[in-house]
């Protein structure tokens, strides 16, 4: 039997790797920039190639910390462009991401005041939304103050969006983590940490080409 872990003990070993690596990660950038000055065009072309492969790992870093991690804490605050920007660093490029600046909202975008469990909730339905789109698309958040707390929808539209059986059933009340792989894991945890903050989830597809993911996070999250 594979040994039990509970989220928080899962969350605090996602923070230590991130934090280990984001480091070294962070050292290869600053060493590709030193090593840019007065190279040939090939060199200069193999540096720029391994300076985005960097940074895109030192993005992918920085966003798991925040998803999947307890940095600064569960009781940390960050701010939503905080949030949108390890968003938009994180997608693939043939994925356009909406997020819109909204003034009606308990926290305002630039104040770092927002609990980084409602950004760690909003991060892990973009990372879920992805998994519902093969192909190019987009994927469009909007957010609004509902008696219940701060309601949050994602939009996922693109050619053969959907929901992926493996997906229905990692977030069942009944999945079985022994049947988990490295695909559905991220899905089964979006199921647990609603769960265990009390947030009201859900994913649906109303039409072909597109998937809707909704949560209900409680202000006092």
């Amino acid at each position: 039997m594979g040994i039990q872990v509970d989220m928080r003990v899962a969350e605090l070993l996602c923070s230590r790797l991130c934090h280990d690596l984001v480091g070294p990660v962070g050292s290869v950038n600053h060493g590709i920039e030193l090593l840019g000055e007065g190279m040939s065009d090939v060199m200069a072309d193999a540096t720029d190639m391994i300076a985005q492969s960097a940074e895109q790992a030192a993005a992918r870093l920085e966003f798991y910390r925040v998803a999947f991690g307890l940095s600064g804490g569960g009781a940390g605050q960050m701010s939503f462009a905080e949030g949108r920007k390890l968003a938009e660093r994180y997608i693939k490029q043939d994925v356009t991401l909406n997020w819109p600046v909204l003034a009606d909202l308990p926290w305002q975008d630039q104040e770092k005041n927002v609990p980084k469990d409602v950004i760690k909730v909003i991060l892990n339905l973009v990372m879920l939304g992805l998994e519902c789109l093969p192909r190019n698309g987009t994927l469009s958040i909007s957010q609004a103050v509902l008696p219940e707390g701060l309601g949050v929808a994602l939009v996922v539209d693109g050619p053969k969006a959907h929901i992926k059986d493996e997906i229905k059933s990692a977030i069942a009340p009944d999945a079985r983590e022994d049947s988990l792989t490295a695909r559905t894991v991220q899905p089964y945890f979006m199921a647990k940490l609603a769960q265990d903050l009390g947030v009201d989830f859900e994913i649906f597809s109303p039409e072909p080409d597109c998937v809707q993911l909704a949560v209900i996070i409680p202000l006092e999250v």
